[in-house]
């Protein structure tokens, strides 16, 4: 994710990559596209990250989504 970029973009961009590596029979688990996902997030969202990061447990990707929209 560039600084600046849009959330929207950037989410379905993760999801057209999961989408195609499942057409290769490589699908990344939900807990890999979260982790994906707030690896990739830019600086600004950082305290967000965090408070991900803080939780008990990891969200599952559609809850992680819904999270980040």
């Amino acid at each position: 994710m560039q600084k600046g970029e849009r959330i929207d973009p950037f989410l379905t961009k993760l999801q057209e990559t999961q989408d195609e590596l499942a057409v290769v029979g490589s699908t990344p688990q939900g807990s890999e596209m979260v982790r994906l996902a707030l690896n990739s997030v830019s600086e600004e969202w950082k305290i967000f990250v965090q408070s991900i990061l803080g939780r008990e447990a990891l969200p599952d990707w559609d809850s992680m989504w819904v999270a980040l929209k």
